[in-house]
């Protein structure tokens, strides 16, 4: 087990709530595993509180990193010294690296997804691909997904005039996409070979669907990102379908290798 001591590198998890995250637990595993001489702990911060609480953790030496999570994503952009490609792509931030008292905002959600998928050989080449939530990790995976070669993606959305903001913004930089959105209360998935849900319905003890599983074509793969619990409403009944399912956790273990690179391990 880790020892901890006086140059131990600590590392955060932000979230409001944060009794659904996973993160803690499987970086300081991973930390452990691989003998390096770090912890990630959970922080509960509100909207209102948290560019002091960045402001305050610049002036921790040994604080090196802070991955961002439900409803931070977006807000966190505010109090960035620097963006990395994804996260000027997308307008949001999943992981800040602090260095010696700026903060680097990146996003790893979009390929830890994809990557995701890919460790389970799962393919995105030429496939119908359907995208549920058009915020934070929406985003990031919609844009990420672009990069797969797919043979349409669509958004659904509550909030109409936000995913029009995503499809503006994905065809901005992948003109030759097709891409389109639908109204939350009025969508055909039928003919999708992949629907991803990047909303939090259904998490914690949540037991709505973000769509209905019995609306998909047979051999639909169906995806969800949110990792607590694990088996979310929506996999229940996917796996009722008898659908192949994808985890949340898939996309949180595959950013393991890209945040390794980010500092240095």
């Amino acid at each position: 087990m880790l020892k901890i001591e006086a140059t131990t590198k600590i590392f955060g998890c932000i979230a409001d709530p944060v009794d659904h995250v996973k993160a803690p637990t499987l970086f300081t595993d991973f930390f452990n595993k691989n003998q390096i001489n770090a912890v990630m702990v959970p922080l509960n911060v509100t909207r209102k509180d948290l560019g002091s609480v960045i402001n305050g953790l610049k002036n921790i030496k040994n604080f090196v990193g802070l991955t961002v999570t439900i409803p931070h994503k977006i807000d966190v952009l505010n109090f960035c010294d620097e963006l990395d490609i994804e996260a000027k792509q997308t307008g949001a931030v999943n992981w800040i690296k602090f260095d010696n008292k700026k903060t680097i905002g990146n996003n790893f959600d979009g390929m830890g997804f994809v990557d995701g998928l890919r460790n389970k050989n799962i393919s995105l080449e030429n496939k119908s691909v359907c995208i549920f939530g058009a915020g934070g990790a929406g985003i990031a995976i919609s844009f990420a997904l672009q990069k797969s070669n797919l043979k349409k993606f669509k958004i659904v959305n509550r909030d109409e005039q936000k995913a029009q903001n995503l499809v503006k913004r994905l065809k901005s930089f992948y003109p030759n996409s097709v891409i389109e959105k639908e109204n939350f209360s009025n969508y055909n998935i039928s003919d999708y070979d992949i629907i991803i849900n990047a909303t939090s319905i259904g998490l914690k003890e949540n037991k709505d669907l973000p769509f209905e599983v019995s609306n998909t074509k047979k051999d639909a793969l169906i995806a969800d990102i949110i990792m607590e619990p694990e088996e979310t409403m929506l996999i229940k009944h996917a796996k009722m379908y008898k659908k192949q399912v994808h985890l949340g956790k898939y996309m949180l273990e595959s950013q393991i290798s890209l945040v390794t690179r980010l500092f240095n391990f």
